[in-house]
């Protein structure tokens, strides 16, 4: 496996991460959608301003929570949570095995967590400036990982992606490689 990390001053840039990581993501999608996910068993939570919304059937399972704000998790044979204050917009997808979770105090949290064994998280915290975005991807075996300005992106296994607004650092693993973007 090669690992690559970019610093500023230093060849690779974000836009060719950011293009390398579509292309990992298309990819990865477009093999995660043949896998072994049931699509019978789909569960949609959503919650806004003080609801807690949680459906659990088998191995599916969502929970949507908000204390000011928006949050909507989807389970597809997988996990999704979500959890949102100080007016956030949180989404959380688990599906084929995975786990999706994310919580924003403020801002937009994502994490999408596709294939058995894969776990995603985002969060967004109150004092990164509430506008800020975070974004976890994982598939199949993986683990991403965005947070706050003091938590680096994580990205460990064969597919996964991680950017955060709040730190400005970035990562992507793939089975070609691992790419990691440190803030400027």
């Amino acid at each position: 496996m090669v690992v690559i990390t970019a610093r500023k001053g230093h060849d690779m840039n974000l836009i060719r991460a950011i293009i390398c990581s579509a292309a990992a993501v298309g990819s990865a999608v477009a093999t995660a959608a043949t896998g072994s996910a049931n699509p019978d068993t789909m569960l949609v939570c959503s919650a806004e301003h003080g609801v807690d919304v949680t459906h659990i059937d088998g191995r599916t399972g969502c929970r949507a929570a908000a204390e000011d704000g928006l949050a909507r998790a989807t389970g597809a044979g997988g996990v999704g949570y979500a959890y949102a204050a100080r007016g956030a917009s949180a989404l959380g997808i688990g599906a084929a095995g995975g786990v999706g979770a994310s919580q924003g105090f403020g801002g937009i949290p994502i994490a999408v967590g596709v294939g058995q064994d894969a776990m995603a998280t985002s969060t967004v915290g109150d004092a990164d400036g509430g506008g800020q975005v975070a974004v976890a991807i994982a598939f199949e075996g993986s683990r991403a990982e965005a947070g706050g300005p003091d938590d680096p992106a994580v990205c460990l296994g064969a597919g996964a992606f991680a950017w955060s607004t709040t730190s400005g650092q970035s990562c992507l693993a793939t089975p070609f490689g691992k790419w990691d973007v440190a803030a400027p």
